[in-house]
């Protein structure tokens, strides 16, 4: 349901079960009665209940009607060998632990040094929330650069804290957390992006927030060493295949409408992340989950906290891979072609579920005025059916 009604679906489904449960108990409670009220009440009482028995079945029916789909509809990873209709892509997160390097404060070179050792076997490679810090825009660009040059084999998403200037005075004072994709294109960076929530007080203080959304850029990859490039795209020239890329920074995604102004769905999204417990880093890991089934992709979630969890969320994947820090690479499937539709959800945010509510509140008020004769439960001959028959009084013989 997720793709169609987002996390409002949830709740009506939650709710709506409440009130159909709520109302089988109470008819099973004091059911007995209704049929002797029923007898010396006015019109009006028997149309009510009658409306009311109707409308609970019409909703149970299209509460069911809505679990079909789950039980019919496969969500499982899709193969990670390479074929005309799947592209396999490698990614990891980079997270170093601090005994490795000698000290807790990384720094630039030691994610660089930790990236070459992974990029050999990932195709996509994350740093975590607010890896490296730059002191100014010229930092930034030196530092970017500096990853260009040194990590050769793979796309780098840097995350970093940058000190920038107000843009009227021009005075630096004012820090902020991005994320930049590196790659080898001599556009490199080909995204950057900047986080627009900030967690209240930890960093609404200290950090200033972006109000720019998200964009999506487009990556080609090559057919793999063992397959032909005719096979990998029989179409033709350049022959290479697109993987639509965007990235958002953690608390962002505790915001459904995050990705409401792509307009298109993305293959994969990049997180970083820096979680300070383990409960808020699995509170945010399913916040990331549930984003991942809305939108239909894949989204790899990289906390940089000592309690953080990271893995990839979305693609029939649904658990994550490591609590804490240390290195990962791990390949996926991707469908080919790449449906970049986006969903009902993604399309409309609310206004499905919102469709679905009002058709479900008219259609039983109006279904309820009907009395449904099949459905009908006489209390009274179903007891009768079940009790011994009286004992005749008197001498038989």
């Amino acid at each position: 349901m997720a793709p169609f009604f987002g996390p409002v679906g949830n709740d009506w489904v939650v709710a709506a079960w409440a009130v159909v449960l709520a109302q089988a108990i109470g008819a099973w409670y004091i059911g007995e009665g209704i049929p002797q009220i029923a007898t010396t009440a006015p019109a009006t009482f028997q149309t009510s209940h009658l409306s009311s028995r109707n409308s609970s079945l019409l909703l149970t029916v299209i509460l069911l009607v809505l679990g079909i789909p789950s039980l019919l509809l496969s969500n499982f990873p899709l193969a990670v060998v390479a074929g005309p209709d799947i592209t396999p892509l490698s990614m990891g997160c980079v997270l170093p632990p601090y005994r490795r390097y000698k000290h807790h404060t990384l720094t630039l070179d030691d994610y660089i040094e930790e990236s070459k050792k992974l990029t050999s076997s990932a195709r996509f490679l994350l740093w975590p929330e607010g890896a490296v810090t730059f002191k100014s825009e010229t930092d930034l660009a030196e530092g970017l650069a500096q990853v260009q040059d040194n990590v050769t084999g793979s796309v780098v998403g840097v995350s970093f804290e940058e000190d920038f200037g107000d843009p009227n005075s021009g005075a630096s004072g004012s820090r902020r957390t991005g994320i930049a994709l590196v790659s080898q294109a001599p556009t490199s960076p080909e995204l950057v992006y900047y986080k627009r929530h900030l967690v209240p007080i930890a960093e609404s203080f200290s950090l200033s927030h972006s109000q720019l959304p998200p964009n999506v850029t487009t990556f080609h990859l090559t057919a793999p060493k063992d397959m032909k490039k005719i096979d990998w795209v029989p179409d033709g020239p350049p022959y290479t295949r697109p993987i639509s890329v965007t990235a958002s920074i953690c608390l962002d995604f505790a915001f459904p409408s995050l990705f409401a102004e792509l307009q298109s769905k993305p293959a994969l999204i990049l997180a970083p992340a820096r979680t300070w417990d383990i409960a808020v880093g699995h509170a945010m890991w399913q916040q990331v989950s549930q984003r991942a089934e809305e939108l239909g992709t894949m989204i790899l979630w990289c906390d940089g906290g000592d309690g953080g969890v990271s893995g990839i969320a979305g693609g029939g994947f649904k658990d994550f891979i490591q609590v804490g820090l240390g290195s990962w690479v791990k390949t996926v499937g991707i469908s080919y072609p790449f449906n970049e539709r986006r969903t009902v959800n993604h399309w409309g945010g609310d206004l499905a579920c919102l469709i679905l509510v009002w058709l479900s509140v008219f259609g039983t008020k109006f279904l309820g005025r009907i009395h449904f004769d099949v459905f009908r439960l006489d209390v009274h001959k179903l007891r009768n059916i079940f009790r011994k028959p009286p004992v005749p009084e008197g001498n038989l013989i």
